[in-house]
């Protein structure tokens, strides 16, 4: 029986939308913006880093 793949962290991306957010917020004064753009480039992070590992790991 094969071991499944260990799981993909997302810290880094986390933690990029995060001050991104947050420099966007502050920036512009409006903290409902930031929290939007922070949430939206976190997934948007999460997902190409995800479909990223997983071609990587079908090619091998």
């Amino acid at each position: 029986m094969s071991t499944p793949p260990p799981p993909v962290s997302h810290t880094t991306e986390m933690v990029i939308a995060t001050v991104v957010g947050a420099a966007v917020g502050l920036l512009s004064g409006n903290y409902l913006l930031g929290g939007i753009v922070g949430i939206v480039l976190g997934v948007v992070l999460s997902v190409g880093k995800t479909l990223y590992v997983d071609r990587k790991r079908r090619r091998r």
